[in-house]
């Protein structure tokens, strides 16, 4: 599919629903000890693999993603394998869930997913008890629930999903759970737990978790700011822009991208209206003619970590070197996101240095048009989707339809540019 320029771009828009919080509100709320209300969950491939691996293992749920009632159950044994699809957060997290429940579960994934490494999160749950067998660290997992201790662990990686995967099994483990070595990575699985007053202490960067009865959801799930990253970047790099981005959610542990971004002097705003649990709030970004290059601070890559890739389109229209250090997580991303970024902006012209972990691009550089291939990654095909909407000549991009993990109504947003 070919996207091409646009000559002028005014449009507000309001997000799909946040990925990260629809897979958590989803399994916590199966946790919880009554019936919970959700609101606006985001109905993606991704988070349906959860919704259907819960649902499969007994959670009764009545209404739909707009409106879902949770009807928490104990998970019955099934000797069908669980699908994961391509989503890490569902495998991660599921696997911290599963690791305490009585039962033999299967979970297995897409080609991707079955890519992804595992190791992380298997290592801290078998030191807690639990009996998981792997191809090699990777998918497909035999796991046999059983009652697991708390642990003392410190995080070799700032990761969320090893993270959550550890906190779920604490949450029906005995004994305390503590955690050290979190840097900046995405706190909505502690947010929500406080909120549904589980035993969770958040002290110096040191989590504490203990066994909890949790109390019903009640919530509304915000607009995901990494769906909005992609048209921040294109309103700051088109050449006549303004989107207003409303109800979006502005957690300080995901807007690691607007904070980059005042650094390269790019014309956004951003303010936040709610803070229980989750901070929303509304983003104005616009047109951004004097973009200077940076190397990107250390301590913002953890919660920017989707929205990093974006960084080498914005370094083509900036004075100066943008350089990115410190990210090899994204080469264990849906695709290797490094050499994918690398090799498509070589096959259209652009030039960039790959990094062991990272890149660093020139600016200021055109950029014409060509094709590219999103090797199966959503996120890939939403950046050269906006590339093409600033290019000169289009972008042909190999399968769109991978948006559908995380943004089904991409394209739609695309069309509603001057509305």
């Amino acid at each position: 599919m070919k996207i091409s320029p646009v000559k002028k771009i005014r449009a507000k828009f309001i997000m799909p629903p946040d990925k990260s919080i629809t897979h958590r509100v989803l399994i916590l709320s199966s946790m919880a000890n009554d019936k919970s209300k959700l609101y606006n969950l985001l109905n993606a491939d991704d988070t349906k693999r959860t919704y259907n691996i819960l649902k499969s293992l007994g959670i009764n749920f009545k209404g739909d993603f707009n409106k879902l009632e949770v009807y928490p159950k104990p998970i019955r044994e099934i000797e069908k394998p669980l699908y994961c699809g391509n989503s890490g957060t569902t495998a991660r997290l599921i696997s911290g869930y599963l690791s305490t429940q009585n039962g033999l579960f299967i979970l297995y994934g897409d080609k991707s997913l079955s890519k992804r490494p595992m190791k992380r999160i298997i290592l801290p749950l078998e030191l807690m008890g639990a009996k998981i067998e792997s191809r090699n660290g990777y998918l497909p997992l035999i796991i046999k629930g059983k009652n697991l201790k708390g642990i003392k662990y410190t995080l070799p990686i700032p990761s969320a999903q090893l993270k959550s995967a550890i906190i779920l099994a604490a949450l029906n483990s005995e004994g305390k759970t503590i955690i050290k070595g979190d840097k900046n990575s995405r706190d909505h699985t502690e947010r929500l737990i406080k909120y549904m007053n589980g035993n969770i202490e958040i002290k110096n960067n040191v989590i504490s978790v203990e066994k909890s009865n949790l109390e019903p959801l009640n919530f509304k799930v915000p607009g995901d700011f990494s769906s909005a990253a992609f048209f921040i970047t294109l309103a700051i790099l088109h050449s006549n822009a303004k989107i207003i981005i409303e109800n979006v959610n502005l957690n300080p542990t995901r807007i690691g991208f607007l904070k980059i971004l005042e650094q390269m002097n790019a014309n956004i705003k951003y303010e936040v209206f709610e803070n229980d649990p989750e901070p929303i709030g509304r983003v104005i970004a616009e047109t951004s003619n004097e973009l200077k290059g940076i190397e990107i601070p250390k301590e913002l890559i953890p919660n920017a970590i989707d929205e990093l890739p974006l960084l080498a389109l914005i370094g083509l229209n900036a004075e100066g070197r943008t350089i990115l250090k410190n990210a090899k997580e994204l080469r264990v991303k849906e695709s290797d996101r490094i050499k994918v970024v690398v090799e498509n902006f070589k096959d259209l012209g652009i030039k960039i240095d790959e990094l062991e972990d990272g890149f660093i691009v020139e600016g200021k550089q055109k950029i014409t048009g060509g094709k590219i291939k999103t090797y199966n990654d959503h996120r890939i095909a939403m950046m050269f989707s906006i590339l093409g909407l600033i290019s000169k000549e289009g972008i042909d991009i190999d399968n769109i339809n991978y948006v559908k993990i995380s943004f089904p109504d991409f394209l739609k947003y695309i069309d509603n540019l001057n509305n």
